[in-house]
């Protein structure tokens, strides 16, 4: 296909292909919309080629470059373009789609027209719905950096205290621990005095034990010393009065 055929100017020139555009004019149904004149210098065509695009590779599955150039082409090289003409030679390429899509065109086109802006007005109140997209989101995320900064200045805020508290509680640990440990020392302090005196009044007894022991001893020992010397003078007393008796 050549490129002549995609602006639209040699072939417009051959009688067989203005028959052949006649007889399909005739054959096909169009959509109403296309009785509405539109002056593309009213429209800002820049606005709609991204939409153009995106619709031509929804329909076909792929970015076709070609058929969206044919569009371009089709809507730039005249003022008033003539919709059916445009929908005969998108058919070759959109096939069953081409009806759905130059409705579509058409009638951004029209609104496009009629709009001071030059713009669709479909593509207008999108655009306001994705800025108020975007100005939620920025909010909602604004909104969550400050929770997470109150949430922030609060735990500085706490920390101070929670020290305080930390501070307390080792200082209630301690007081417990050294009472526990006081404690600890008196009961074993107190065991151990019994203890002590346990043994003191054994040592004590152990003593007076030895002590009468020795005494006796001592006794025992007198007591034999004291009866051998009296034994002695009792024979000597005898033997004496034996001496005198003769």
């Amino acid at each position: 296909m050549s490129a002549g055929f995609h602006r639209g100017t040699s072939l417009g020139q051959d009688p067989f292909y203005k028959s052949k555009m006649k007889k399909l004019k005739k054959s096909l149904n169009f959509p109403p919309i296309y009785k509405e004149k539109v002056d593309m210098k009213k429209v800002r065509l820049a606005v709609l080629k991204p939409w153009i695009s995106h619709r031509v590779t929804e329909m076909l599955g792929f970015p076709d470059e070609i058929v969206i150039d044919l569009i371009f082409n089709l809507l730039e090289e005249k003022q008033f373009p003539k919709p059916k003409e445009m929908h005969i030679q998108v058919m070759g390429f959109l096939e069953r789609n081409a009806k759905g899509f130059m409705e579509e065109l058409w009638e951004m086109l029209v609104s496009a027209n009629n709009h001071p802006t030059g713009i669709p007005k479909e593509i207008l109140e999108a655009k306001k719905k994705e800025i108020l997209a975007r100005r939620a989101e920025k909010k909602r995320v604004e909104d969550k950096l400050a929770a997470k900064q109150k949430d922030l200045d609060l735990e500085e805020k706490d920390k101070p205290r929670d020290r305080d508290r930390d501070r307390d509680h080792d200082r209630d640990r301690d007081r417990d621990r050294d009472r526990d440990r006081d404690r600890d020392r008196e009961r074993n302090r107190r065991r151990g005095g019994r203890w002590d005196d346990r043994r003191g009044r054994d040592r004590d007894r152990e003593r007076d034990r030895d002590r009468y022991r020795d005494r006796d001893a001592d006794r025992d020992a007198n007591s034999d010393k004291d009866n051998s010397s009296d034994g002695k003078s009792s024979s000597d007393r005898e033997r004496s009065r034996s001496r005198d008796r003769r």
